[in-house]
C-alpha cells in the first residue's frame, strides 16, 4: 500500500476516519463483561485510553512527520517505566456526567461507528473517560483534539483490565504538563513502525500476582532510540494497538515482527502494584 499520506497533515486524519468508520469494535459485548463481573469476586476493570497523533517536529528534531505521543509511566505507579498511550481507569460516575454534557456539543455522527447508538453511547463515555486522564497526565486540553474513530479493545494479561483505545490529533502543539504518574512524553514518529530492523523479541521474566510464581512469555517489540538517545522498548498492550491500528490503515504493509534478535527484561513485584501500594 503506499505509505505517502504518512508525511500529509490533510490527507492521513482524513484516511484514519475513513478507514476506522468501518471498522468493527467490541464496546458494547466488552462493557457487559466487565459489568457483569461486578457481581464476581474477580472483578473486572475499564479504561479508557487516548491513540495520539501529531504533526509536526519532534524533539529529535528533522522534517514534520506524524508521530505518536506516548508516555513514560512514572516509578510511582504499577507498569514503571512502561511506554503507554495517556488514558486512565474509568470513572463511571465522573466521566458519565461529563459524557452526558459533552453529548449536547459533539455531533452523534461522529460515535456512529458500529450504526447502533448503544456503541455510540460507549465511544462517547471512553472518549470522556481518555480526555480527562490525558488532561490529568499531560495536560491536554480536550478542544485542542480531533477525534477520529475507535479500536477494538484490548484485554490485559497480567491485570484484570480492559482498554478501550480511541484515536485522535491534536490540532497543535501544547505545552506538556505531567503529573506523578508520568516520567515523561515520548514521541515515536509513524515510519518507524514500518522499518523492520527496529523490531525484536522481547523475553520477558514477571511475577504472578501471588508475587511468588514466575511469569515468562516472549512478546514482539519496537526498539527505537528518544531524543537523548535512549532506548525506548514499545511492547504489550501499547505495541498491539499501535500495530493494530496500523494494519486497519494501511493494510498488510507493516514488517514482520519476528526477529532474531531478542531482549531480555525481568519484572518485579512493583511493576504489578508499583511502589505506593
Amino acid at each position: 500500500m503506499d505509505l505517502s499520506a504518512l508525511n500529509e497533515p490533510d490527507t492521513l486524519p482524513a484516511l484514519i476516519s475513513d478507514k476506522l468508520s468501518g471498522t468493527a469494535i467490541d464496546y458494547r459485548e466488552k462493557y457487559q463483561i466487565i459489568t457483569a463481573s461486578k457481581k464476581t469476586a474477580i472483578r473486572h476493570h475499564a479504561a479508557g485510553v487516548l491513540l495520539l497523533l501529531s504533526y509536526g517536529k519532534t524533539t529529535a528534531g528533522g522534517a514534520p512527520e506524524f508521530f505518536f505521543q506516548l508516555i513514560k509511566r512514572s516509578q510511582s505507579v504499577s507498569q514503571a517505566g512502561d511506554i503507554s498511550c495517556p488514558g486512565g481507569m474509568l470513572h463511571h460516575l465522573a466521566d458519565g456526567i461529563l459524557s452526558r454534557l459533552l453529548t449536547a456539543v459533539w455531533d452523534k455522527e461522529m460515535f456512529r461507528q458500529n450504526g447502533d447508538e448503544e456503541t455510540g453511547s460507549l465511544i462517547r463515555l471512553f472518549l470522556t473517560n481518555a480526555l480527562r486522564e490525558s488532561w490529568e497526565e499531560i495536560g491536554l486540553k480536550p478542544w485542542n483534539v480531533r477525534f477520529l474513530g475507535a479500536l477494538p479493545c484490548y484485554s490485559l494479561l497480567l491485570f484484570s483490565r480492559t482498554i478501550f483505545p480511541l484515536v485522535a490529533v491534536t490540532k497543535k502543539p501544547f505545552r506538556f504538563s505531567l503529573s506523578s504518574e508520568v516520567e515523561s512524553v515520548v514521541e515515536i514518529p509513524l515510519r518507524l513502525f514500518f522499518e523492520e530492523a527496529n523490531y525484536a523479541n522481547l523475553e520477558i521474566d514477571a511475577p504472578q500476582n501471588s508475587g511468588k510464581e514466575v511469569y515468562r512469555k516472549n512478546f514482539p517489540c519496537l526498539v527505537v532510540q528518544d531524543a537523548a538517545g535512549s532506548k525506548i522498548i514499545l511492547w504489550g498492550a501499547t505495541f498491539f494497538i499501535i500495530t493494530n491500528f496500523l494494519s486497519l490503515i494501511f493494510g498488510d504493509s507493516l514488517p514482520e515482527t519476528s526477529s532474531a534478535r531478542t531482549i531480555k527484561k525481568s519484572l518485579n513485584i512493583d511493576y504489578l502494584f508499583g511502589k505506593h501500594k
